[in-house]
């Protein structure tokens, strides 16, 4: 058996070396690799030739050999659907896919690689979210799948997902440089903050101390550009701690709506100061009212900053009135106000989706009556005949070629949340249980040894609060990509439109 290992151990190093230095030779290799062989050596040939053919036919540009490495990569999830394999899956899938082009030609390899990029978000998701797994897997999965969110211009979800690498491994040099990158990237468009600046600059600081880190992940090619990166910024200015400990919590769970998802600035007086771009006006007869979009975002806004709301104060029993007597079920179940809104926090959450797909079918005019519009339908159309694959709607697809890029981030987000397979399905099916049926939280126990009804679903009470904050900050990042999408879509009607264009001031509510 020992033999067995040294045997395998040289072949490993020899073929990881050949992909340094000949890597279609390492692909030529790792198909000679036998695999007619007892367990567990099979397993672990199939794992060295899938993750060989997968790293080389990137490197070396054969398809083929990609493809290859999927089929093993896949039989090998269907009998050990573990995180590690599901890792070297999500990649194999990313590398089949390849990098997104920019310009015109961006949709068209969006729409084409759909399946792959969904089916790699599943795999990077399951990875990232077992407790199981080392923390070098789980980030390096945070890290990928904030790569695809950022793909797709998902750019909330994709700092949410950087820093989840961070926190898994506070060394994650890549996630912090990519995170920093990504808000230079908001700044450069010039409706963020100060702060936006500043946290990329902390974020970069930290790719910069961790250089060896960011070549174990990366690469020393990576590393070095990211040093030079991080280098041409300042050092960041000394920030004070929030003496609010509301405003504390709503900063470290990065609950507020700005343009990007940034630090507080109290300075600024609001913390949720996301507003609308100038809207070019569409009817002349107007009397000098501004379009309905503004009373729609006024709403979102509204709902989002209550649901947030709830879900702080639920946290605290000693808020809500104790007028209630409750029976005891004798299984360590809570009742009162403050569990129910917990439950009523994340229902409002994401029901703001289903009036983001509202506001964007009334704004870009997509033709859908109000009263049928839902947030995981609008997107596409009816499956095509031959392929069951649901084409963009054409007003859709229309408005993302036309600039509004990220308006394709709230379609894949919806595919996330709508799909059965989808990363995001949990937050829905919690959503219908609490809109119709009942959800009982658990401080302490098994849920699972309470008595069961089909009615009522059992869930510890502080995995509802994850899922909770979870659905605030899917829903803040809807509502950015929503607003960002708009304003793309504002500055092209801008640049083509001739003659004077006038312009009304929408005064602060307040």
């Amino acid at each position: 058996m020992s033999s067995m290992r040294s045997r395998f151990h040289n072949q490993s190093a020899h073929l990881r070396a050949l992909l340094d230095n000949d890597p279609a030779e390492a692909v030529k290799q790792a198909r000679e690799i036998n695999l007619d062989t007892p367990e567990p050596e099979c397993f672990n040939l199939m794992v060295l030739r899938a993750s060989i053919l997968v790293d080389g036919g990137a490197l070396t540009q054969q398809q083929d050999a990609i493809e290859e490495g999927l089929v093993l990569f896949r039989k090998l999830y269907s009998r050990f659907p573990t995180a590690n394999i599901a890792y070297n899956l999500a990649n194999g899938l990313v590398a089949a896919t390849g990098t997104p082009p920019h310009g015109s030609d961006w949709l068209n390899h969006q729409e084409r690689t759909r399946a792959y990029r969904a089916e790699a978000r599943r795999c990077f998701w399951q990875a990232a979210q077992d407790a199981d797994a080392d923390s070098e897997l789980r980030t390096q999965a945070w890290t990928n799948l904030a790569n695809q969110f950022s793909n797709s211009s998902r750019f909330g979800e994709a700092h949410d997902a950087w820093l989840a690498a961070l926190k898994a491994d506070p060394e994650n040099g890549v996630a912090a440089s990519s995170a920093a990158r990504n808000l230079i990237w908001l700044y450069s468009q010039g409706d963020c903050s100060e702060l936006t600046r500043t946290e990329a600059i902390m974020l970069a600081k930290i790719a910069h101390r961790h250089h060896d880190r960011v070549i174990q992940y990366a690469g020393a090619q990576v590393a070095e550009q990211i040093a030079a990166f991080a280098s041409a910024l300042e050092d960041p200015p000394p920030r004070s701690p929030h003496t609010d400990p509301f405003i504390s919590w709503v900063e470290r769970q990065r609950l507020t709506l700005a343009p990007a998802v940034e630090l507080v600035d109290t300075a600024l007086g609001k913390l949720d100061w996301l507003m609308l771009p100038g809207i070019l006006e569409r009817d002349p007869d107007t009397s000098g009212m501004p379009p309905p979009i503004f009373a729609m975002f006024n709403v979102l806004k509204s709902d989002f900053i209550l649901a947030r709301d709830l879900a702080w104060r639920a946290a605290d029993k000693d808020v809500w009135p104790a007028t209630g007597r409750f029976g005891d079920t004798l299984d360590y179940a809570t009742y009162g106000p403050d569990a129910s809104a917990l439950i009523l926090a994340h229902r409002t959450a994401l029901d703001l989706l289903d009036k983001i797909a509202v506001t964007a079918n009334h704004y870009f005019e997509f033709g859908q009556a109000p009263d049928k519009v839902y947030f995981g339908k609008l997107w596409r159309g009816i499956p095509d005949k031959a392929t069951r694959v649901r084409p963009l709607v054409d007003k859709v697809e229309k408005a993302i070629r036309g600039g509004a890029t990220a308006l394709y981030g709230l379609v894949e987000l919806a595919e996330d949340y709508d799909s059965s397979a989808g990363i995001l399905r949990s937050q829905k099916d919690l959503r219908n249980a609490g809109t119709h049926r009942f959800v009982v939280l658990h401080d302490f126990g098994d849920p699972t040894h309470s008595r069961q009804a089909p009615e009522i679903e059992h869930h510890r009470h502080e995995q509802v609060t994850e899922e909770v904050l979870r659905a605030l900050r899917v829903a803040r990042s809807a509502i950015q990509m929503l607003v960002l999408s708009i304003s793309q879509h504002e500055q092209g009607l801008t640049e083509r439109t001739t003659g004077l264009v006038g312009s009304l001031i929408v005064p602060d509510h307040y």
